[in-house]
């Protein structure tokens, strides 16, 4: 009764909340590579990126999830094999109204992430068409998907600079209230995914947890949906690179409802 009440509040002012009984997230980052060493690869926060997202996790704010329902994998936990099993078993555990979500930072390339194992040849590369099978796993509606990696946004080209951004999300998210599936990148497919000694975070992560937690909320509702996310993640990222002289610029598509609800204040 109680949760009729609070969707009917919500619908009443404008905003539709995707109901999800449960969180099972997979939080994966990886620094120490093992055929890569500390100048031909390795890198610096992204183990500071996951402890943070998870952290966030367990937070109020990101829904208070259980401890039980997150699984961490961190460079040599952090292997391709390792990665599908833990979250295949993982996600297999969600149902209908529950939500699912995959968090890489680390090193990405042309249709890929790279984990621990990955080496120079292409061996052992986490390619988006099995991240895509993980999910399957998982019977419910809800399936996010972040990644703070470099050419990430190599899964899929979006964001150009002379389009409008809202116009963007709109055509190339296909809207739709029956299956939400986001994906979230920290940069396009040219482009390096910057980690920033003074926040000791990845510029993407750091932005990202903070629009999560509230930063990104726009109209006062208290909570956070997947454009005002987004639109806070670009803005934010994008201006920081370039007061650095850099580009970095975010992307987000996938199938989903433009106003479903990632995070709440």
């Amino acid at each position: 009764m109680k949760r009729l009440l609070l969707l009917a509040v919500l619908i009443l002012f404008g905003k539709f909340v995707y109901p999800y009984e449960n969180t099972y997230a997979v939080v994966v980052g990886v620094a120490d590579y093992k055929y890569f060493s500390t100048y031909s690869g390795d890198l610096t926060y992204t183990i500071n990126d996951t402890r943070k997202f998870c952290e966030f996790l367990r937070s109020k704010n990101g829904g208070s999830v259980p401890a039980s329902n997150i699984i961490l994998l961190i460079d040599a936990n952090a292997s391709k094999a390792n990665i599908i099993a833990k979250a295949k078993a993982l996600f297999a555990k969600a149902q209908t109204n529950d939500r699912v979500i995959f968090y890489f930072s680390g090193h990405g390339d042309k249709g890929c992430f790279l984990p621990y194992d990955a080496d120079s040849y292409g061996g052992n590369m986490l390619y988006f068409s099995e991240i895509k099978s993980v999910f399957r796993c998982a019977k419910c509606k809800t399936k996010l998907l972040f990644a703070d990696a470099c050419f990430s946004g190599s899964m899929k080209k979006m964001i150009s600079e002379n389009t409008d951004l809202k116009k963007n999300i709109e055509k190339n998210a296909k809207i739709t209230s029956k299956m939400n599936i986001a994906v979230m990148m920290s940069c396009q497919g040219d482009e390096f995914s910057l980690e920033l000694p003074e926040l000791r975070q990845g510029l993407f992560t750091y932005y990202l947890i903070r629009g999560l937690g509230g930063m990104a909320n726009r109209d006062e509702s208290k909570y956070i949906t997947i454009q005002e996310l987004f639109y806070y993640v670009y803005h934010k990222v994008k201006n920081k690179a370039a007061s650095l002289g850099r580009r970095q610029t975010p992307e987000l598509f996938g199938t989903f409802d433009l106003r479903l609800i990632v995070g709440k204040i």
